[in-house]
């Protein structure tokens, strides 16, 4: 049975209804999904941000601990990963976001430095460092324990070389190994090779080879930093040699020469050092090149050689000429003339010199005696000379003293006719200056010279304002701040060593201040720019009020017996104040002492302690002006007299003539 049109045509709008029904659902789905998805996209995990710090630059020793100043930065490439906007590197483990990207660490100890990071999504990152610094290295300083000691610096026997000193110039470490080696260098780099570590320590080390050896001296610290020193020693017990030859003369068939026969060096030498002077002659002279053999008969002719070392050596030579036939009796010999012509005296003389610089009766650093003349009377010419310890004629024109010590110099000179002349000695006191900081240790006396104080200034009124400074007589004494400060205890005492810089603190009654509570910024920088111009000199590097970090860099001085400010600020308006008990605070706005901070130069030297103890501060070595002084040959009576004499024979001859 079929259905009508109406019935058919219901049915369709039915199942057009059903189908967009279905439509619909379907878009909604979709639609539901899409957003879905896109949600899931927009919504942001959080995450750790990956950090990590390194270290940028420094020197680390084998235990890792550091010797260098250290600076620690992020690592780049942990932070390219990341969008990172905000960051930060501190010693605090909370999160400090600084905008650091550095961090560095200058002074000893040991330290967790820790880095921060955020990107735009409020994720963070966080990572931690540890580092240890050492920047004091132990000192170390050779000397020459036992040898005998030559000419010319040369030692002419076994040497024994010790150690002066090794310190380890740390409150917390101790020395654990220290050793002595001979310097060798890689033959290309020409670098020190440096040997293995020896189990045991050497205190000793004994030179027998003869020639110029370098040693060096290692001294290691329990937190492994190492401190060096060399010292060089020359040492020769060769014998030179040599050799004589004929150089001019006639001999006939059974070696006898028949004319002057005339002698000289074939060779001359030493293994070691040199040959410098040789002489030749029947007797021991250092000044004869040559010898001439007039006389009948064996002649045996020596050759005097002798090296820097002062070691002497000989050769020789026979020389043989005929016996002369005696004259007829009825011929004699005739009898030289009555009054023969003499032959004019000369009178060789000579003046030396001193080049060096002199402080006080002391010459400090490498000194050279020299010639500053030197010649002869009556038409005669120096044709040897010579300057050393002792009066030689060994062909020297000056000699240098590099080591400390009393020295006596002499010159001497020959003119042509054979006469000789000495001048001298002089007598040198020379020190040789080394580095400050090799030598002293925190809490040293220092002899330091920078301004004049009055012992009973007034307390200043103003604020901001530096009280007794004026004008006195008492140098390296300090100023009372109070009444009851009776005291005029004075001296500067190292406080820190570190490389070749040596710190120093004013260790007396601190000088007054009277501080401005309203203005700790301003108290800074007048603390600061005051200790500048009053305490900078030629050896001061940096000078400073007392700050917080010279405070706590040695517990030496944390509590020097008298209340005092420090150049460092506490807050806003107070800066920090120690009590005699050493306690730290706010300083308030009265008077009270400040002790200044003074940086030396790293290339102060030193020759030693005053009388009171103090070390003597040199800068490279000296403290004058080069200068000569001249040393006179002392002649005798008789040759004055007859210069004296000769010199008016000249002058009538001359009126005579005119």
């Amino acid at each position: 049975m079929y259905d009508d049109e109406d019935e058919i045509k219901r049915k369709r709008r039915k199942l057009l209804i059903t189908i967009g029904i279905a439509l619909f659902l379907i878009i909604i789905v979709i639609i539901f999904l899409f957003v879905k998805s896109n949600g899931k996209k927009n919504i942001v995990e959080p995450k750790e941000l990956n950090c990590k710090l390194v270290v940028k630059s420094g020197t680390a020793n084998e235990n890792g601990i550091y010797e260098s100043e250290v600076l620690i930065e992020f690592d780049d490439k942990e932070m390219e990963k990341n969008e990172i906007s905000n960051y930060g590197i501190s010693n605090r483990q909370t999160p400090v976001y600084n905008k650091q990207l550095e961090y560095k660490i200058s002074t000893n100890g040991k330290y967790k430095i820790y880095g921060y990071l955020e990107d735009a999504n409020g994720n963070t990152g966080t990572c931690e460092i540890e580092i240890e610094v050492s920047l004091t290295k132990p000192s170390c300083e050779l000397e020459v324990v036992s040898g005998t000691m030559g000419e010319n610096d040369w030692y002419v026997s076994d040497v024994v070389v010790g150690f002066k000193n090794k310190n380890s110039n740390s409150e917390t470490a101790t020395i654990e190994k220290y050793y002595i080696e001979k310097k060798v260098s890689d033959l290309d780099s020409e670098e020190i090779i440096k040997g293995e570590i020896p189990n045991e320590n050497i205190e000793k080390y004994t030179i027998k080879d003869n020639q110029t050896t370098q040693l060096y001296g290692y001294v290691i610290d329990s937190n492994g930093s190492e401190g060096t020193c060399d010292i060089t020693i020359k040492k020769d017990t060769d014998i030179p040699t040599c050799s004589l030859s004929v150089i001019s003369g006639t001999s006939n068939s059974s070696g006898i020469y028949t004319s002057e026969v005339t002698v000289g060096f074939n060779t001359k030498k030493d293994e070691t050092s040199e040959v410098v002077a040789f002489g030749v002659g029947t007797s021991e002279n250092y000044s004869d090149e040559t010898f001439v053999v007039t006389a009948s008969g064996t002649t045996k002719v020596y050759g005097y050689v002798k090296d820097s070392a002062g070691n002497k050596g000989t050769c020789s030579i026979e020389i043989k000429r005929p016996t002369p036939t005696p004259d007829p009796p009825d011929n004699p010999t005739p009898d030289p003339p009555d009054n023969p012509t003499p032959k004019p005296e000369s009178y060789p003389s000579c003046t030396l010199e001193i080049i060096g610089s002199l402080n006080g009766n002391t010459y400090l650093g490498n000194t050279t005696v020299r010639f500053k003349s030197k010649g002869s009377t009556n038409g005669a010419s120096i044709t040897s000379y010579g300057i050393g310890t002792s009066a030689q004629l060994n062909g020297q024109d000056s000699y240098t003293i590099t080591t400390t010590g009393n020295f006596n110099i002499y010159g001497m000179v020959k003119d042509s006719n054979g006469k000789t002349a000495t001048c001298g000695p002089v007598n040198l006191n020379v020190q040789i200056p080394t580095l400050l900081s090799s030598n002293v240790k925190i809490g040293d006396y220092v002899a330091y010279d920078a301004g004049t104080w009055n012992s009973n200034a007034a307390i200043p009124t103003a604020n901001k304002t530096f009280g007794g400074y004026q004008s006195g007589n008492s140098k390296n004494s300090s100023v009372k701040c109070r009444n009851e400060d009776t005291s005029t205890a004075s001296g500067w005492r190292v406080l820190s060593v570190s490389g070749n810089t040596v710190t120093i603190i004013h260790a007396g009654i601190s000088e007054c201040y009277y501080h401005a509570a309203t203005s700790a910024d301003e108290a800074i920088s007048t603390l600061n720019n005051r200790a500048k111009t009053t305490y900078m000199n030629s050896f001061a590097a940096d000078a400073r009020m007392m700050t917080l970090n010279d405070y706590n860099i040695s517990t030496t001085f944390q509590n020097i017996g008298s209340h005092y400010y420090m150049a460092t600020r506490k807050d806003n308006t107070t800066l920090y104040y120690v009590s005699y008990t050493g306690r730290l605070s706010g300083g308030s706005a009265r008077a009270n002492g400040v002790r200044p901070v003074v940086v030396l130069k790293s290339n102060v030297t030193t020759t030693g302690k005053n009388s009171n103890g103090a070390w003597i501060l040199i800068l490279d070595g000296n403290t004058s002006k080069d200068f000569d002084t001249e040393i006179s040959h002392p002649q005798s009576y008789i040759e004055l007299f007859n210069n004296t004499i000769k010199k008016v024979e000249e002058i009538i001859n001359k009126i005579i003539t005119q």
